[in-house]
Formats: C-alpha cells, sequence, structure tokens
C-alpha cells in the first residue's frame, strides 16, 4: 500500500523533535565484548540468553523524502512481505536500497549518501517502522543533509551507526552478486564483513578501530616518522589484526560446516561448495603475535618504499570453490549464481541462530536469472521463515510467490 502526504521529516529528525515510540532496546554489543577466542564460550552464552528475548521484527512501513527517485512517499508492507512489480525505472531497486539502508545506514549497493539525494534536492530521510511479536514497535529514523547524517532508533540519536547492526538485519541479493565469485577482493570482503557483523555485532566495531590503524600506519610510512612511533604502531596493527582473524576464521568455519550439510541439496548440478581464506601472507590466521611481527620487520624497507601495508585483513581474500576448484575459472554463470544465493541463505539461517533476530530478505530481479526448479526451491527456504521482497518487472513471479501481496510501480514514480 502507497501512501502520499506532507511529512516534515528532515526539519524533524535533525533539530531532535521527532514524535516517537520510545521501548527498551537491548544492546548486545555491549554484552558480547572482547576477543573471540577469548571469550567464546561467554559470547555464545551469551546470544542463546538474549535469544529469549529479542523480539522477531517485521518490516510495517517506510517513508522516503528525496530518497534516489522519491520525492515523497510512504509504504506499508504484510507481515511475510511483498511483491514489488514494476516496470524497469520505476523506483524498484530504489524501494529495496531504502529497507536496507535502514538495516546498516549505508547503501547496501555501495553508493555514497549524496548520490542518494534526490536530482534538485540538497538532503533526504529514510523512516522506517518495525512491529515485533512483543507488540513494542521499532523506528529507525536516518536524515542527510550536507555531508552530516543522523539516527535515531527509537526517537533516541546514536553516535555509531553500527547501532544498527545490533536491531535490524537486512541481506540483499541482486544479479550483481555473481561479481562476488567473479569480481575483485574488495567487494568479496566489504560483503563478507558485513555478513560477519550481523552475525557477530562487536566485530564491526574491531573493524573499524583496525582500519583506523592501518590508516595511520600508512601516513607514518610516508612520512619519516620517528622508529618510536613506528614500532608503537606496528604492535597495535599485529594486535588489531590478531583480534579480528578469529571472527573471520569462525564465519567460515560455521558457514562451511552448513554448506556441507543442509544447503548442499539445493542445485544438483552446484555441490560441493567451500569458501576458503586467502590472506596475502600465507597462514595468516594461524600465526600468533611473535611470527606476524617478525614479518613487519621482514617488509620494513618494501612498506616504505610503497608506503602503505602490504599485508593485513584489508587485503586478504576469499575464494568461492567447487569440487576444490576455484568457482571463477571453473564454475558456469549459473553455478556461480546458485554458490552466491546459498551463501546468503546461510547467512540468513547464521544471523538467526546467533543473535536470535530473523533477518529480512531482499530479492532484487534475482529470480530471473533461475529456472523454475530453483527459484522454487528458493522460494521453500522462505516460505514461512522470513519476511521477503521480491522485485520484477515481470508478472510471472507470481507464479511461485502467488500468494504474496503485490506493490505495484509505475514509470511515473
Amino acid at each position: 500500500m502507497l501512501r502520499f502526504g506532507m511529512f516534515p521529516i528532515l526539519v524533524c529528525i535533525l533539530c531532535g523533535r521527532w514524535i516517537g515510540i520510545k521501548t527498551t532496546v537491548i544492546d548486545a554489543s555491549a554484552t558480547a565484548s572482547g576477543k573471540f577466542p577469548e571469550q567464546r564460550v561467554a559470547i555464545t552464552r551469551t546470544f542463546s540468553a538474549l535469544i529469549t528475548q529479542i523480539p522477531e521484527l517485521k518490516l510495517i512501513s517506510i517513508s522516503l523524502l528525496n530518497f534516489r527517485s522519491y520525492e515523497q512517499i510512504s509504504f506499508e508492507f504484510d507481515a511475510p512481505g511483498n511483491l514489488i512489480i514494476g516496470p524497469n525505472g520505476s523506483g524498484k531497486t530504489n524501494l529495496l536500497e531504502a529497507i536496507a539502508y535502514t538495516s546498516v545506514g549505508k547503501s547496501i549497493r555501495f553508493h555514497q549518501d549524496k548520490e542518494l539525494v534526490r536530482n534538485g534536492s540538497e538532503q533526504f530521510a529514510v523512516n522506517g517502522l518495525y512491529g515485533t511479536d512483543t507488540n513494542l514497535p521499532l523506528q529507525v529514523q536516518l536524515a542527510y543533509e550536507r555531508r552530516r547524517k543522523i539516527l535515531k532508533i527509537n526517537t533516541e540519536v546514536k553516535r555509531q551507526l553500527s547501532s544498527l547492526f545490533e536491531h535490524v538485519k537486512v541481506i540483499y541479493c541482486a544479479p550483481d552478486d555473481i561479481d562476488l565469485v567473479n569480481g575483485n577482493p574488495r567487494q568479496r570482503r566489504q560483503y563478507f564483513d558485513l555478513a560477519i557483523a550481523q552475525v557477530f555485532p562487536c566485530y564491526i566495531t574491531l573493524l573499524r578501530e583496525y582500519l583506523h590503524i592501518v590508516e595511520q600506519r600508512n601516513r607514518l610510512l610516508k612520512e619519516e616518522g620517528s622508529l618510536l612511533a613506528k614500532k608503537s604502531w606496528d604492535l597495535r596493527f599485529i594486535k588489531s589484526l590478531l583480534e579480528l582473524y578469529p571472527y573471520r576464521k569462525k564465519y567460515l568455519e560455521i558457514l562451511n560446516a552448513e554448506l556441507a550439510g543442509t544447503f548442499c541439496e539445493i542445485s544438483e548440478n552446484t555441490k560441493n561448495l567451500s569458501i576458503t581464506y586467502q590472506p596475502v601472507l600465507k597462514q595468516a590466521m594461524d600465526l600468533d603475535e611473535s611470527v606476524l611481527m617478525s614479518r613487519v620487520t621482514e617488509l620494513e624497507n618494501r612498506e616504505k618504499t610503497w608506503q602503505r601495508s602490504l599485508f593485513g585483513a584489508h587485503l586478504d581474500d576469499y575464494v568461492f570453490e567447487m569440487d576444490g576448484y576455484p568457482m571463477r575459472s571453473y564454475a558456469s554463470q549459473g553455478q556461480k549464481r546458485i554458490a552466491v544465493i546459498i551463501s546468503k541463505m546461510i547467512q540468513a539461517q547464521l544471523i538467526e541462530t546467533h543473535t536470535g533476530i530473523k533477518p529480512i530478505l531482499l530479492f532484487d530481479d534475482v529470480f530471473a536469472e533461475l529456472d523454475y526448479t530453483h527459484s522454487e526451491k528458493i522460494h521453500e527456504l522462505c516460505q514461512d521463515s522470513y519476511q521477503i521482497f521480491i522485485a520484477s518487472p515481470k508478472e510471472d513471479i507470481r507464479q511461485i510467490f502467488g500468494k504474496m501481496s503485490v506493490i505495484r510501480l509505475g514509470s511515473e514514480q
């Protein structure tokens, strides 16, 4: 259901006068902070205890102001989700991008915030209202103007966008996902960093700190700084890396376990899938502090020449494999698409298992690339499990998801 009307989103949120509903929200990051290896049991117990307390979220409505192609509009959604049908250019992807924006505070398609502003405007605002099975609503409000962004959760201003990771989980699937297999390492790192943070929210804080250290260390390598300062940043770099790696290692362990289990039968010709970690420094995730520091010493002259850190989590890669061979070189395009979709379905299950929150799944014209058999299997995995939104330009999507209500968009949108 679409609703039109004037609503002063941006003015209210920037001035702090948004009238909303207050409720108590669990701070999962506070209870699950610290290093993964030493506190693995504690973290697992903490999340297990929280599972009975965290409500199941369903997106009830979203209001947009000057977001992408939308000047001002509101949508209301069904609890199971909706089909979003309309011709190309009607705003289907923009709507899904707005939904995802309420979960990460950034474009899930890696656009800059200024690129999300509607042509002719200087600001945008997004307001998502989530319902829960405890009848305590969750309101997420974001506003952007002139490089300034404000996030409010239940009317409370949050300093960090990462606060969203504790409350809302959204998984976005699109035809471009094939680039996770075919594309560059940066795309894979971005995807897996988000996936890991959705399962282990404290990871995003560790990642942010690590990237800050890399930036400062690189700056020092470009200058003639003191040896003492260099050694200090070297040590911080290694310690931060050792905090980060266990989360990546753990995520791949549980992901690969599922690839070899329940999800191995989704496709007859896409089996024996696995994802391996490919660090710049061989076996980096298994090295201790002293060995890593010795590698830093060995690379010191080269790093000064190149003026940047030459190994670490910011340069490592992930490899999709089938039957032990890299899919980028040996798999068909169809097999690559199926492999990525399977990985994202497992991601949804891991989020639910480890946080108690059922993610919302967004499918952006994905089923046009799949045959009926694979589409039906994905439907079976989603049915009655998650709230899903499916964008398609074609009516035939209703043959599979016929029970879902339709939101129709026209070219005038």
